[in-house]
C-alpha cells in the first residue's frame, strides 16, 4: 500500500509491537506488584492525562463531543471486558499459554468475519489465509495443554470477541474525531473502575509511578494507531499485521529470557514472516498509487 493505502497496514503493526512492550516487558512484571485492574485504571488514569494536558486547554470540548455517546461508551467497556476476561480466566485455573492460543486463534478470524458481514467490507483470501497462519503460529508458540472441560474455554472466547468488537467498533466510528474516540476509551474504563480502587489500591513508590505513567503514553499511542489503521483503510487491509505480535513476543521473550526460540516456536515465526511478506507484496503493494477513495471503493 502506498502513502495512503499502507498506512493501515504499517499502523497496526505499530499497535501489535506496542501491545507487545505494554504486556511482555512492562505490565507482565508489574503484575507481580498490584492487582491488574488497579493497573488498568492507571493506565487509562494516565491516558486521560495526558490527553486533558495535550487537548484540554484547547476546545476541550471536542474531547467529548460525539454524535454516538452509547456507541463510544459501549465500545470503550469492551477495554474492561477484554482484561476482566483473562483475568477470570487465570482465576478458573486455565494456563495463560491456553488463554492466549485461543485468543490468537480466533480474534483475528472474527475481525475479518465482522468486516465481511458487518461493515460490508470485501475481505481478501490471503487475509483468511494469514489469520489462521497466525492461529497456527501461536498453537507452535504456546503449546498449549487441552483443557479439561470445554466450558472452561468461554472466557478466553469472550476476551477474544471484546476485542475484536473493539476493532470493529472502532472501524464504525471512523468518522468521529479521533480524540473523542480516544477520551471515551478511556473514560469509560476509568468511570467504572474508580469506585472499586479504594478497597484493593497498593500504592506505587516513585518508580512504579512514573512506570504506569508511560504505560499510559505508550498504551495512548498504541490505541491512536490502532483507530488510525481501523480508519483508514478495510480492515482486511490492517488485520494481518495485527499477527505481528507473535513475532515481536518471541524476539522480546528471546532478548529478555536469553534463550533462544524453541523449534516449534521458530517454526512459527517463520511462517508468520513469509504470509506477512507475502500478503504484503500481493495486497500491499497491489493497492500502490490508488488513491485513498479508490482503495476504499474496492473493498465493498
Amino acid at each position: 500500500m502506498t502513502g495512503s493505502a499502507a498506512q493501515p497496514f504499517m499502523l497496526m503493526l505499530a499497535f501489535a509491537t506496542a501491545w507487545v512492550l505494554l504486556e511482555e516487558v512492562v505490565g507482565a512484571r508489574l503484575q507481580a506488584h498490584y492487582p491488574l485492574l488497579q493497573i488498568v485504571w492507571c493506565r487509562y488514569a494516565a491516558h486521560l492525562v495526558i490527553l486533558l494536558v495535550l487537548f484540554g486547554w484547547r476546545e476541550p470540548v471536542r474531547l467529548w463531543r460525539t454524535r454516538r455517546p452509547v456507541f463510544q461508551l459501549t465500545r470503550s467497556l469492551l477495554m474492561l471486558v477484554m482484561p476482566l476476561s483473562f483475568a477470570l480466566s487465570l482465576g478458573a485455573g486455565l494456563d495463560g499459554a491456553v488463554v492466549w492460543a485461543l485468543f490468537w486463534c480466533v480474534a483475528p478470524l472474527l475481525m475479518l468475519a465482522g468486516a465481511r458481514w458487518w461493515l460490508g467490507e470485501a475481505v481478501p483470501a490471503l487475509a483468511w489465509v494469514a489469520a489462521a497462519a497466525g492461529g497456527m503460529a501461536a498453537l507452535l508458540l504456546f503449546s498449549p495443554a487441552p483443557p479439561q472441560a470445554v466450558t472452561r474455554l468461554v472466557l478466553p472466547l469472550v476476551m477474544a470477541l471484546s476485542f475484536a468488537a473493539y476493532v470493529l467498533m472502532t472501524r464504525g466510528l471512523r468518522f468521529e474525531d479521533v480524540r473523542a474516540n480516544l477520551f471515551y476509551t478511556a473514560f469509560g474504563v476509568f468511570a467504572v473502575l474508580t469506585p472499586f480502587m479504594p478497597s484493593m489500591w497498593v500504592a506505587p513508590g516513585a518508580h512504579d509511578a512514573l512506570v504506569l505513567m508511560a504505560i499510559g503514553a505508550v498504551g495512548l499511542l498504541s490505541l491512536l494507531a490502532l483507530d488510525r489503521a481501523a480508519a483508514l483503510g478495510p480492515l482486511g487491509l490492517s488485520t494481518p499485521a495485527l499477527t505481528a505480535h507473535l513475532l515481536a513476543l518471541i524476539a522480546v521473550g528471546w532478548a529478555l529470557d536469553g534463550h533462544a526460540p524453541t523449534r516449534r516456536a521458530a517454526v512459527g515465526g517463520l511462517m508468520l514472516i513469509g504470509v506477512l511478506w507475502y500478503f504484503w507484496r500481493r495486497h500491499a503493494s497491489a493497492v500502490a498509487g490508488a488513491p485513498p477513495q479508490a482503495v476504499e471503493e474496492g473493498t465493498r
